[in-house]
């Protein structure tokens, strides 16, 4: 038989034995936890703080690389400036870094002898411009250096030939009229112009303000930080006297930590350090684009972590068993509490699993805690499933309106009767949607058939075709206004749309009926043969004018009418209300079937025009038949004429060619053609003159010189010239009577010049005085 045992019972038994357990296990699990949540957080500060100082040195130098870059970018265009001048602005910015930046100890910048003097040839030699500050006065030195060669060792050398910035490794360095030594670093750049080194610019710094910031640097009793160089160099530590010296022979296992430190970027790790542990945590960084990593180590006492941990535990330790005191008295006193109002709470639960739903059974309890809670659960429950009948009620009748508010974001119940609801709005949409597209597609056939009419009995008359088709078009879209161009392309030289029909527009607005290709929108419109819609028309380029004075429509259509991408015309169309996209496409689709329509009636206008033009133009081949058969007996006793003369001019033009020497020219003096004989006089072939100029070879006096310009001139205005000429040709001079003939075409007008020309040298040879007319 199974004991029944009362809630009251049930918790003071589960609360003492749940008190008890929970207090020591608890005591031995937060135990080792906060032992090491707190370990792992000051760990995580250190490294945290040793990485916020990393990131400021890193700021520091890369400001010094941006500088030191900024007059690298200066000299980009070295090719195309003067050597003087580039050494005139290398003093003048190195000058102004220095005066501007006291903090630097010197600003230089060494400039390869080639880029100085465009006649030194040689891969090595330098000049080096210094500006230093001593006795705090600004000194400028210059050096010029390795004339007769690089020293391949030399740190120059290596930065010459590596083309990339560098953070030199410290150095210990003295300067003039001091016995100080500084610690100190360099900062490079190099200018690099076509792969080819430039020069090099720097500065040098001192590093004594990082001894400062280290010292500072103490995030815990006892701790202490080390700035080290790429090279193991300490920079900076508290124990001035290690200044320089490298950390591989200060540290325990320093080389380790460096090669790590170099590999990983970070390295952090307890380390023994003389006889006391400490936790080490080192980050590295690089500065601007130089690849030398440095990094900063913070050593900490792993006595003082361990003295943290054990203050913050020995408090955590405290707390907890305060708080498990006080959590059994509560527990103890709330089990007495509790069972009194849940005896209500469940049989009011009972009711509700039966399904009476009754706003009057609702619980008042005021016990301002989870008993509360739970009665206003209750109570909200009931309120919830009331108001979910009612909902589902009127949800029933069709009132997809109700109102209806979810309790919670994880109300299922509320969600299933919300996408219910979605779900009904979204048929009753979807119907709707069906029910509108059923109307677009029946307003579209309907529209296509009556059109289809319309086009079918108005194509006699083009104009009236035109006035009925953008009649019924505007009164069909619920348009205001709408018009019909038609391209007239009667002729091809002067193409343009006219005006065929308007309806409702304002007779001002088309007083003019054509309108040229590309001109305003209409003509735009049938040059780009696309669709234009406007929803904002220009103030005054449409106005309706009725008894009641005028108004301007505010959307604007201009469909092209085209077929087989050929556009006969444009509907323009306006309306006070916005044209939907489906009639847009009803209008287009107007437009082909007007296109056709009218590509149709323009053919048969033509071909009764040009049957017509055929009935005139046979009557005039009748009349004109006789007259040709006339004319044709002319023609023969013509040609037999022309026959005649023709044989007589091919047997002069062989004379001609035969007894002197023919040469053609362009009107700039070129030769187009050359004869025979004048090619074997000459011993040279056609391929050897064609296209050679007249003055070639020509041998001429002072006096023809200065006339020579104005000689082609006067054959270019249609003059014949007569010459007497020397030419040179393979040694031998020939002297040629020449005559110039302009050759005119059917236009009257001068297109080649014609040379007939005789040989005379033989004659002038026998001539004793051996000279020459000019005729």
């Amino acid at each position: 038989m199974k004991v029944k045992i009362h809630i009251r019972v049930k918790l003071i038994i589960a609360v003492l034995t749940v008190t008890a357990v929970v207090f020591w296990a608890s005591i031995a699990f937060l135990n080792k936890r906060v032992d090491r949540y707190t370990r792992t957080n000051i760990y995580e500060y250190i490294d945290a703080t040793s990485k916020t100082y990393t990131t400021q040195i890193k700021g520091e130098f890369d400001k010094q690389f941006a500088l030191a870059r900024t007059i690298t970018y200066s000299f980009y265009d070295l090719e195309q400036r003067n050597p003087e001048d580039v050494k005139q602005n290398t003093l003048r910015l190195l000058k102004g870094i220095a005066e501007n930046t006291p903090d630097l100890l010197s600003v230089w910048a060494s400039w390869e002898l080639w880029a100085l003097d465009r006649k030194w040839d040689k891969p090595y030699g330098r000049d080096r411009y210094t500006y230093l500050r001593e006795n705090n006065e600004l000194k400028q030195i210059f050096e010029r250096l390795n004339e007769t060669g690089d020293n391949p060792s030399s740190l120059y050398y290596k930065l010459k030939t590596e083309k990339k910035e560098a953070l030199v490794d410290p150095y210990w360095y003295i300067y003039a009229g001091s016995q100080k030594r500084v610690l100190e670093t360099s900062v490079c750049v190099p200018l690099v112009v076509n792969n080819r080194f430039a020069a090099l610019f720097g500065f040098d710094i001192e590093l004594s303000v990082y001894q400062e910031m280290i010292k500072n640097l103490k995030p815990y009793e006892g701790s202490y930080a080390i700035l080290i160089s790429n090279n193991g160099t300490i920079v900076a530590h508290p124990d001035s006297t290690l200044l320089g010296a490298l950390a591989d022979t200060v540290l325990t296992n320093g080389k380790q930590i460096i090669n790590s430190v170099i590999t990983n970027g970070k390295y952090s790790e307890t380390v023994l350090e003389g006889k006391s542990k400490y936790y080490l945590t080192f980050n590295s960084f690089t500065a601007g684009q130089a690849a030398e990593r440095w990094s900063l180590g913070i050593f900490v006492p792993e006595k003082v972590i361990n003295e943290q941990i054990s203050t913050i535990t020995s408090q955590v330790r405290i707390v907890m068993v305060i708080g498990l005191i006080v959590l059994a008295i509560v527990l103890w006193i709330i089990a007495y509490s509790i069972t009194s109002p849940l005896v209500r709470a469940t049989k009011v639960l009972g009711e509700l699993s039966l399904g009476k739903i009754d706003p009057a059974k609702k619980i008042e309890i005021k016990t301002g805690d989870e008993i509360e809670d739970i009665a206003s659960s209750i109570n909200i429950l009931i309120d919830s499933l009331f108001k979910t009948s009612q909902f589902a009620r009127e949800i029933g009748k069709g009132n997809l309106q109700a109102k209806y508010s979810k309790l919670s974001d994880d109300d299922v119940l509320g969600d299933a009767l919300l996408e219910m609801r979605k779900s009904l709005e979204y048929a009753k949409k979807i119907d709707e949607e069906r029910k509108a597209e059923e109307n677009k597609n029946r307003w579209y056939n309907e529209g296509m058939a009556k059109f289809a009419e319309i086009l079918r009995h108005n194509n006699s008359n083009l104009n009236d075709f035109a006035y009925e088709t953008i009649r019924n078009l505007t009164k069909y879209v619920d348009a205001t206004i709408g018009a019909v161009f038609l391209i007239n392309n009667d002729n091809p030289n002067d193409i343009f749309l006219e005006l065929m029909a308007t309806y409702a527009y304002e007779r001002r607005k088309y007083e003019e009926k054509v309108i040229r290709m590309g001109e305003g929108l209409v003509g735009r419109c049938a040059q780009e043969a696309e669709t234009i819609y406007m929803t904002e028309i220009p103030n005054g380029y449409i106005k309706i004018a009725s008894g009641l004075g005028q108004d301007e429509p505010t959307e604007l259509l201009l469909v092209p009418m085209k077929i087989n991408d050929e556009v006969h015309g444009v509907i323009e169309i306006a309306s006070f209300e916005p044209i939907e996209d489906y009639k847009i496409k009803f209008i287009e689709k107007i437009g082909e079937s007007f296109a056709a329509t009218i590509s149709s009636v323009k053919i048969n206008i033509r071909t009764a025009k040009l049957l017509e033009e055929s009935r005139i133009k046979s009557e005039e081949l009748a009349s004109q038949e006789e007259e040709m058969r006339q004319n044709m007996e002319e023609l023969q006793a013509t040609q037999e004429e022309s026959a005649r003369k023709s044989a007589e001019m091919e047997s002069l033009i062989n004379a001609l060619h035969s007894s002197s020497y023919v040469i053609e020219y362009d009107l700039n003096g070129n030769i187009i053609t050359v004869n025979e004989a004048y090619l074997k006089l000459t011993g040279q072939t056609e391929k050897d003159i064609v296209g050679t100029h007249h003055a070639d070879n020509l041998e001429m006096t002072s006096e023809q010189k200065n006339a020579y310009q104005k000689f082609w001139q006067d054959l270019r205005n249609g003059m014949i010239k007569k010459e007497t000429s020397k030419v040179k040709i393979g040694g031998k001079t020939y002297t040629f009577i020449e005559t110039y003939s302009p050759i005119l075409d059917e236009n009257r007008r001068v297109v080649k010049i014609l040379k007939i020309a005789h040989n005379i040298t033989d004659f002038i040879d026998e001539n004793p005085e051996g000279k020459t007319k000019k005729k």
